[in-house]
């Protein structure tokens, strides 16, 4: 998630910067590293990360459906507009 929130960011798709209030409604919160709380908050706020229920596994590996649903969210709000 940090490195995905740092490219768009790097590209100049995103504008706006989460904050570890983004988190509060996930339970796993204290899981997310701190260099990676922005980052992580950054992707909740753009909907790009939607979590599981109120969990979004910080530490556990994505599937490929899921990096398959990220990489067509980043698709229909940053670049097929």
């Amino acid at each position: 998630m940090v490195l995905v929130a740092r490219a768009l960011k790097a590209a100049k798709k995103i504008s706006v910067t989460g904050t570890a209030e983004d988190l509060s409604s996930f339970t796993d919160v204290s899981q997310v590293a701190g260099y990676a709380v922005e980052s992580v908050a950054t992707l909740i706020k753009e909907g790009i990360i939607q979590g599981s229920g109120n969990m979004i596994n910080p530490k556990g590996n994505a599937t490929r459906a899921e990096t398959a649903v990220m990489i067509y969210r980043i698709y229909n709000k940053y670049i097929a507009e």
